[in-house]
């Protein structure tokens, strides 16, 4: 049993990975926010079926593009996260392309060398497929490090915390274990690092 010392300071931040109204995406991410906060995790949201992200254009890195305006609040609060939630339905054995465009929009600013978690959900029996996808491509420009765990809910539907006692108990030890991670590889001042190296005689 892993016992999860509870740290009022820590800043998680969940993506509800649909743009559908309604969606499961955001019913598991309400889910997934009050089991954070029972931790004194300092939670945040990002709702993408209530952010209308512009997909990614080659002018973004333009400080004056409308692409990098409209994304600037959601940068800021992924910035200060300490780590992170993505809960991804599978739309047609993929993870949908607005999740994709998070990747594209964020850089490693916000993402990198910072703990994710991974909830993939299925309406039936898939669920695998954005766990593979995710790991393979997302973190090589975000540099977002995936923790070993992951979840998927499948049938999503039907599930609720208090009718699937093994599931449930598989959130709540992936939860304790990306805020364990998030301890560890919190983020500190570079100021403060003392680093020291030798390469070819220098130091």
């Amino acid at each position: 049993m892993l016992v999860f010392s509870k740290e009022k300071n820590l800043k998680i931040a969940i993506i509800s990975g649909s743009n559908r109204r309604n969606s499961q995406s955001i019913r598991i991410s309400n889910i997934l926010f009050q089991k954070l906060r029972f931790l004194n995790i300092n939670v945040s949201l990002v709702n993408l079926e209530k952010e209308n992200f512009p997909f990614w254009q080659d002018d973004y890195d333009d400080l004056t593009s409308p692409h990098k305006k409209a994304f600037e609040k959601t940068s800021l609060l992924l910035k200060d996260a300490e780590g992170f939630i993505f809960v991804v339905p599978e739309w047609g054995g993929m993870v949908p392309s607005q999740v994709k465009n998070i990747f594209l929009l964020a850089s490693n600013n916000e993402l990198a060398h910072k703990p994710g978690l991974i909830v993939a959900l299925s309406e039936s029996m898939g669920g695998a497929y954005p766990i593979a996808e995710l790991r393979s491509f997302s973190y090589k420009n975000t540099k977002i490090c995936w923790i070993p765990e992951h979840v998927i809910i499948r049938n999503v539907k039907d599930f609720f915390p208090d009718t699937d006692d093994r599931l449930n108990s598989r959130i709540d030890y992936s939860c304790k274990m990306l805020g364990e991670y998030s301890k560890a590889l919190k983020p500190r001042s570079l100021a403060k690092l003392q680093i020291s190296f030798t390469i070819s005689g220098f130091t």
